[in-house]
């Protein structure tokens, strides 16, 4: 734990700054590049001596290693070999990724800081953008959504505002949001000075009023759970619990006086159709089906939507569920693997953590949890991966040089 440089600080907040650009670049997006630039620096590390984290996180080496093994010596299935192809390499990149962010971590000053302050970038970076979007109906090229975008509900089309920014379409963009809420609600808790706070509280409406304007129910439903699980760690830990009560109505007031139809439209989604969702029901009975006639080996990398479009006549062949993608696409081992990184979580924060580390797990496992079910092709996507390794940093209190009681919220 000696010998730790402020450069593995920018590090750690420019893998996550990068996220911003979301689908800017396609394939070549800036997050992939960087992770890229960075990898040769971490593997000569590495190789040239023993690292502490490679023993201290030794599950996740050997388990991510062997998920791409496992996923080359899949290939041979591949019904189009240019996307498995893609999908492999990717796979690849965010796994070093998650390991560059291991590396950094054990070799900065204040890796949970400079985590923290990324994710706060991408989100006050890109409200701008989101703003601009839903006041003018106007979309950069990368999303798949049209201006004009609508909502039937009861046999009419109501127009539906909506914020991608660059993230290719409203769920996605959501979905980056609620990976930051952790993030957000550390800097509300555990704030460095007044002005974090401030700024903490300002994002965290923000990011609360643009997810609830996308109109997106997985995400509200995230959003809800997360906020519970803020006032739940608030009152317990908080100083000031009249406070929150007054900044919980007033937020209330707010959203409705300003977003009085968009609510009537959840509303009326809600009380329709509820949570199910027909497209998303199909996906999870037919994919567990291919997961099945797989043998739970899996039906391959990157093969997804064309086998259960083509085969399994699935309308909209998109899982919406980062589990059940996981688990149709690579196997019963490797989403046992999945699930034994969370359990990993949950065990440094809960023999070894603190109460600061066992918030930071509940928040990170809700996210994990609700989150997780919003959004399509999550291990594609880097945030994924960056939200992960994130939760890694925030629960391990060997990264807690910083947080203590007297940095709690007033």
């Amino acid at each position: 734990m000696k010998n730790r440089s402020y450069i593995y600080d920018l590090l750690l907040f420019a893998l996550m700054a990068l996220l911003v650009f979301g689908m800017i670049g396609n394939g070549a997006q800036p997050a992939r590049l960087f992770i890229l630039a960075v990898s040769p620096f971490m593997l000569t590390d590495a190789f040239r001596r023993s690292h502490p984290s490679a023993y201290y996180y030794r599950y996740e080496c050997f388990f991510l290693v062997f998920w791409f093994l496992w996923a080359l010596a899949f290939f041979y299935k591949a019904v189009e070999e240019e996307e498995s192809l893609k999908h492999l390499i990717y796979l690849a990149i965010h796994i070093l990724g998650f390991f560059e962010v291991l590396w950094a971590a054990n070799k900065a000053k204040n890796p949970q800081q400079s985590i923290k302050y990324g994710w706060l970038t991408v989100i006050l970076l890109s409200i701008p953008v989101a703003a601009y979007e839903f006041l003018t109906d106007f979309h950069l090229s990368m999303s798949y959504q049209d201006t004009g975008s609508t909502l039937y509900v009861n046999g009419i089309h109501i127009e539906r505002p909506f914020a991608s920014v660059t993230f290719g379409n409203l769920n996605s963009y959501n979905t980056v949001l609620c990976w930051a809420l952790p993030s957000l609600f550390m800097c509300n808790l555990y704030p460095r000075s007044k002005w974090e706070q401030s700024l903490g509280f300002i994002l965290m409406s923000l990011t609360a009023l643009i997810i609830i304007a996308n109109a997106s129910r997985g995400a509200i439903l995230c959003l809800a759970v997360m906020l519970v699980t803020y006032v739940y760690a608030y009152y317990k830990f908080g100083r000031n619990r009249y406070l929150l009560i007054t900044i919980i109505v007033l937020a209330i007031g707010a959203l409705i006086y300003f977003l009085g139809e968009i609510f009537l439209l959840i509303i009326e989604r809600f009380s329709n159709q509820g949570m199910s969702d027909d497209g998303r029901t199909e996906n999870l009975i037919k994919g567990f089906q291919a997961f099945l006639d797989s043998y739970g080996l899996g039906i391959g990398i990157g093969n997804y939507e064309p086998i259960m479009g083509d085969v399994y006549r699935v309308e909209f062949a998109a899982p919406h569920n980062l589990l059940l993608e996981v688990l149709v696409c690579f196997g019963l081992l490797i989403a046992i693997g999945f699930i034994g990184q969370f359990v990993r979580l949950a065990r440094m924060s809960l023999r070894q953590g603190t109460p600061y580390n066992r918030n930071m797990l509940l928040f990170c496992l809700t996210a994990a949890l609700f989150a997780g079910i919003i959004d399509s092709n999550y291990l594609m996507k880097v945030p994924t991966w960056m939200f992960i390794a994130s939760a890694y940093v925030y629960v391990d209190p060997r990264y807690n040089q910083i947080i203590d009681n007297d940095n709690r919220l007033p």
